[in-house]
């Protein structure tokens, strides 16, 4: 702090001794000893705030600058997500178009085959009705989430059997009956 040699600090030490008196001197040493701790004390922890202060803003910066990142990645995967419902909306229009082509020209088909054939039989009508069934199914897209639906060979081979339990009911209150 200040640059006091040992020649300043006997010459300190002889005019205060000189000035105070031998009496006086221990309690005028004990007394700035004591003002000397606080102003250390004071001085490190005025430091030590300092440098956390810092470090907070350092941090608070570095903050911002991540929750910045998030919100520019947040407004990029909003814009690809509107984009991607965009190309679904597309995808649906253009299904729907396909779909409605498909059913008009196998409905062109069966009303000629009516006229052709007065007596449908009844396998003929089933046929048909599982014939519409999978262009139903099949022109519903795009298929979401339909990963998990298994053919029938999978059923037998993957699925365990259901138990049999005579009495059991699932849920009473599917059961009960109002009237």
């Amino acid at each position: 702090m200040l640059n006091l040699g040992f020649f300043e600090l006997t010459l300190f030490g002889v005019i205060a001794l000189i000035v105070l008196g031998p009496e006086k001197l221990p309690v005028a040493a004990r007394t700035l000893g004591k003002w000397y701790g606080k102003f250390r004390r004071l001085s490190t922890r005025l430091q030590s705030e300092f440098v956390s202060e810092l470090q907070l803003l350092e941090v608070q910066e570095e903050l911002k600058g991540e929750l910045a990142k998030i919100r520019e990645s947040e407004a990029k995967m909003k814009a690809q997500m509107a984009e991607l419902q965009q190309s679904l909306n597309k995808t649906e229009q253009v299904a729907k178009a396909n779909k409605q082509h498909i059913l008009d020209a196998w409905q062109d088909s069966a009303d000629e085959g009516e006229h052709q054939d007065t007596n449908p039989s009844k396998d003929t009508s089933n046929q048909d009705f599982h014939q519409a069934a999978a262009l139903e199914t099949a022109f519903n897209l795009p298929m979401v989430n339909h990963w998990f639906l298994l053919g029938d060979y999978d059923k037998k081979r993957r699925l365990p059997q259901a138990p049999f339990m005579p009495n059991y009911k699932a849920d009473p209150l599917l059961y009960t009956t109002t009237s």
